[in-house]
């Protein structure tokens, strides 16, 4: 490990960007962590460093997906031209947007929150999480769903 470390920061910090050095220290302390309390399952593994590598790119996944899953929706500001019934149904809207998406898987959540809220393409998405395109387009169509339809019960 120690001759490793400096490696496995590296590798860290450049799948994790904008990550800062305890992030990355902290990707690589709970993977390692994580495999020295299953080392009984490395016997069976023919390129160890290769495990190592692939459960780190799975750990920067995790941390992006928990970040993801923790970033607050922006509160909207109140346009002063809308009226205050207008004002009111956009408040009423929003509440039912945010309480429907909590009823969502996370990653469903994190994708859909991504793209349409954050504006994230799908395509720097896709490289972020290292998921293919495929599966995020999939996983945000079933959430838009799901929303659409919670948010109709919802109205009547």
């Amino acid at each position: 490990m120690r001759r490793d470390r400096g490696r496995l920061l590296r590798f860290v910090h450049a799948k994790l960007s904008g990550a800062s050095d305890l992030d990355a220290e902290d990707v690589v302390a709970d993977t390692v962590l994580r495999l020295i309390e299953r080392a009984d399952l490395l016997t069976e593994v023919e390129n160890v460093t290769a495990y190592l590598f692939r459960a780190l790119a799975n750990g920067v996944i995790d941390r992006i997906r928990r970040r993801r899953e923790l970033t607050p929706l922006p509160e909207e500001v109140e346009d002063p031209a809308l009226g205050p019934e207008q004002t009111l149904e956009q408040t009423q809207l929003r509440r039912r947007l945010r309480a429907a998406l909590d009823r969502l898987p996370p990653a469903q959540r994190a994708v859909w929150i991504a793209v349409e809220i954050e504006g994230v393409p799908f395509r720097e998405l896709a490289a972020q999480w290292n998921e293919p395109i495929g599966t995020l387009l999939s996983r945000k169509n079933r959430a838009t769903k799901s929303l659409r339809q919670w948010l109709a019960e919802d109205a009547t």
